[in-house]
């Protein structure tokens, strides 16, 4: 039942009308610049800024393979290497001030956004 949710939301994304569309799109923005703006809040709060590192393990299994041998093609267990990528987070040290005028320049650049997207969205033909 869980790959037909994707197809579901698909059909139901190609049903949106133009106007709909359009909206989104001058909303996208706004969206970034509102996470960008609560991520870095919490940098502030927190003193410290979280990141997500990769880790690599690799391991050694059975996988079962065909091989060719002199009396001809036989399937058996065989070795093969297995490579899993995990991540972890890891606590980053910020610049506070640094940090500040982000968010200034952040809540600036919302601010200019928001009006072009009004903009925008006014100019979206109705449905």
């Amino acid at each position: 039942m869980r790959p037909l949710i994707p197809a579901v939301l698909v059909v139901l994304a190609a049903c949106a009308t133009p106007r709909d569309a359009c909206l989104r799109a001058s909303l996208s923005e706004i969206a970034t610049l509102d996470r960008l703006i609560v991520e870095t809040e919490g940098n502030l709060a927190r003193g410290y800024r979280i990141e997500r590192e990769p880790v690599v393990s690799t391991g050694l299994d059975f996988c079962l393979g065909r091989g060719i041998h002199d009396s001809g093609v036989r399937i058996g267990l065989r070795y093969c290497n297995s490579v899993e990528t995990r991540y972890r987070e890891v606590e980053v040290a910020i610049d506070p001030d640094a940090e500040r005028r982000k968010l200034t320049q952040l809540r600036g650049k919302r601010a200019e956004a928001s009006r072009l997207a009004q903009a925008q969205a006014a100019s979206c033909q109705p449905a």
